[in-house]
């Protein structure tokens, strides 16, 4: 009786283990009407650029995936990024705010997309959002979530991570010089092996087109997900991973917008190829194991003083809170602002805060991190000892003002406690808050402008919403890590 107790029991656990995937993906065109709303492009200083075509559509991308108890969706969104209120106002239009769903959405940063963060307008300070076009792109994410969670098929998954040479598609331009060259890559397929959908990761800036282009794209995350939806007849989704510190696209932009639009092909596809070729050698096949999904939510003080400065703007994705944690009222962005102008400094415990998610997701043996901003790929990967730099120098010998390395910050990175064969980390997850950056380097003048900003290469200081955050996220990564 105890022996056929027993193998019951064992019978149960391996039935659990190797349950079958229940998967679906789709996309819904998510291209601003240029004729009826007015649209400002994001990305690239403090004023956007008005689009004057549309070079190809954007789309929002989405994979389900369910193991018959717990269901998530994961949705790519060909824009700049998505702020904390607009996520949570999908969940509630699609009534997932359940303990058995979760909604894990993000912004592929595409610098060639509409305002959705109110920051480029026509004028500096000013919000390029359309409010017209932001109800449509809420409204039809969460239809699409709806459509695919009504059609999900038995799946098996094959998963994939592998180190890839960047040079000649990513490249670094802040010292030390830390490229992350992983490539990840999901598929999820039907019985007869044809493709459900795929998930690519990769880290690096989607700003193949410069400042100087006026066309709405995607970049080449377009180009990637055109290219292997061509050669597996499945959708594709893609996410940006670690894209700070700055991760750029290893291009000539001295040679015009045309030749950018050829570049973009090229990154995008050479990407592409590489993941599938990844998915057929260097892959776990028929992945199995539960799905399942963790997420902390922490609060972040606004400390950079432009940020502080234009506060209305800057925060109408998020609601504040004061240090206490009393929700602030609709008044306090415009009455901070003015003391923030009038009384600088705005005192430390007077600053406002934000709440921010971090989230875990587990899909049979991969698990996928999400970080709500850009983090600095030597967070995730270390490199300060020069391994991740594929031939540049660690730090540009004409740089006047090199990073004190001594004072980097030391293992275990977050890539060795995700611990996992196939671990994606995902940058912008569910919120945009600018870039993380290690806080030894943190040097921008916090007077009311941030500039001049200090010799050598420190843009990104004035694109963070202040030095605490990064400890603070790291801090809640590491606890759903554990």
């Amino acid at each position: 009786m105890i022996l056929r107790s027993l193998l019951v029991v064992c019978l149960a656990a391996t039935a659990a283990q190797a349950a079958p995937f229940y998967a679906a993906a789709g996309s819904t065109d998510i291209t601003p009407d240029l004729k009826n709303e007015t649209t400002w492009m994001a990305g690239y200083g403090a004023a956007g650029r008005h689009p004057t075509a549309v070079h190809d559509p954007l789309f929002a991308r989405a994979l389900v995936v369910s193991d018959g108890k717990k269901t998530i969706a994961m949705v790519a969104v060909d824009n700049i990024g998505m702020f904390r209120e607009d996520v949570e106002a999908i969940r509630r239009n699609i009534d997932w705010t359940h303990s058995d769903k979760y909604l894990f959405v993000a912004g592929v940063h595409t610098h060639s997309g509409p305002d959705t963060e109110g920051l480029w307008g026509h004028y500096p300070g000013v919000s390029g959002v359309n409010e017209h076009y932001r109800a449509r792109l809420l409204k039809s994410i969460s239809e699409l979530v709806m459509e695919l969670s009504t059609h999900l098929q038995e799946a098996r998954l094959t998963a994939a991570s592998k180190n890839i040479d960047p040079r000649g598609i990513c490249r670094d331009i802040r010292d030390p010089v830390v490229i992350d060259p992983e490539l990840d890559a999901l598929q999820f397929q039907r019985k007869d092996g044809s493709a459900i959908g795929t998930l690519v990761r990769y880290s690096c800036h989607p700003e193949v087109m410069g400042r100087a282009n006026t066309e709405l794209t995607p970049d080449f995350p377009g180009a990637l997900c055109a290219r292997i939806e061509e050669k597996t007849s499945g959708p594709c989704v893609y996410f940006s991973g670690a894209i700070g510190g700055m991760m750029t696209p290893d291009v000539d932009h001295s040679q015009g917008v045309l030749k950018e639009f050829a570049e973009v092909k090229r990154v995008g596809e050479a990407l592409a190829d590489l993941a599938l070729g990844a998915l057929k050698t260097d892959a776990l096949k028929d992945a199995s194991g539960p799905v399942s999904f963790e997420s902390k939510f922490v609060r972040l003080p606004v400390e950079n003083s432009r940020y502080l400065l234009f506060l209305p703007n800057l925060v109408f994705g998020h609601r504040l809170f004061d240090k206490d944690g009393a929700p602030l009222g609709a008044e306090s962005p415009y009455l901070l602002a003015m003391r923030q102008l009038l009384l600088f400094p705005l005192p430390e415990a007077a600053r406002p805060r934000i709440e921010t998610e971090v989230s875990l997701l587990r899909i049979g043996p991969v698990k996928i991190l999400g970080i709500p901003g850009e983090p600095f790929p030597e967070l995730t990967i270390g490199g300060y000892d020069g391994r991740y730099r594929f031939g540049w120098p660690l730090i540009g010998p004409a740089n006047p003002n090199p990073p004190d390395l001594s004072k980097a910050p030391k293992g275990p990175y977050l890539r060795e406690q995700l611990n996992a064969k196939v671990g994606l980390i995902i940058g912008l997850a569910n919120d945009h808050i600018g870039y993380l950056m290690p806080d030894y380097d943190f040097q921008a003048k916090q007077n009311r402008s941030m500039d001049p900003q200090p010799p050598g290469t420190h843009y990104e200081e004035t694109n963070s919403i202040g030095p605490s955050a990064t400890d603070i996220i790291l801090k809640a990564c590491g606890e759903l890590l554990k």
